[in-house]
């Protein structure tokens, strides 16, 4: 992907649950933004000016059946598109939690940076041609020296519809060479792609896959401090984009 030379004006970042995303909004002092389409889905949108960008940050809402968040695919593409049609980014961060693996270097907390594409870890075509295009492989912004700059670990980040472990989706993972387990992201870049919008994902670890545990248990015990981590890296990750373009990201 081609990286411009313009200064990044509008950023974009989109995220799943409320819990995730509370303390970025409080910091940055952001105030909701209400516009026709934002009641006609369950959306919610929030704005703010720091120096050079102008953010927006999209929550994906609450399952009013339930009323639980609106995780995953479903949601993550329809934000998505909302978000680019309304707001015209010039660089989109889906930012949220993620499990990941010890044997790669993850602790509960670690915040990596995606690299290379996204990819699908549970869908299992096995057809020539609809396997590739099932997994995705959609491209991720080179943000190279931004991770260098930053210290921070980069990876492929991997989505599925599930939570829960399963072996198959962990063989899928290890293949892709990816270093984080969600369940947004391919879908959100799946629409930047159709749409040729930059993507970059900031994920936090809660559960860590290669240990003896159960995901949905460690994942309940470790939000509230993957998420102190996120907000504090995409914060750091705010200020670093001020005065930059999408170029001075890569090496």
């Amino acid at each position: 992907m081609s990286q411009s030379n313009s200064t990044i004006q509008r950023l974009v970042i989109i995220m799943a649950m409320e819990d995730e995303a509370r303390l970025i909004i409080n910091s940055l002092q952001m105030k909701p933004h209400h516009s026709d389409f934002a009641d006609e889905i369950p959306m919610q949108f929030y704005q703010c000016q720091t120096k050079s960008l102008e953010i927006t940050l999209v929550v994906s809402g609450k399952d009013e059946r339930y009323q639980v968040d609106n995780i995953g695919t479903e949601a993550a593409c329809l934000a998505t598109y909302v978000a680019i049609k309304n707001f015209k980014p010039d660089l989109i961060i889906s930012a949220g939690t993620a499990g990941g693996f010890g044997k790669k270097g993850a602790e509960i907390g670690t915040v990596y940076l995606s690299k290379k594409h996204f990819v699908y870890h549970d869908r299992h075509v096995p057809l020539p041609d609809f396997c590739e295009s099932a997994i995705g492989y959609y491209p991720a912004l080179d943000i190279s020296k931004m991770a260098k700059d930053l210290n921070l670990p980069m990876g492929v980040i991997s989505t599925g519809s599930s939570l829960k472990k399963n072996a198959d989706d962990i063989v899928m993972i290890e293949k892709n060479n990816a270093v984080a387990k969600e369940m947004e992201v391919a879908a959100i870049a799946w629409v930047a792609m159709l749409l040729k919008t930059p993507l970059v994902a900031v994920k936090s670890i809660t559960n860590i896959l290669d240990e003896e545990n159960l995901s949905e248990e460690a994942f309940i015990a470790n939000l509230t401090f993957a998420c102190q981590s996120l907000h504090d890296k995409v914060l750091v990750i705010i200020d670093y984009l001020q005065e930059k373009s999408l170029a001075d990201l890569a090496l």
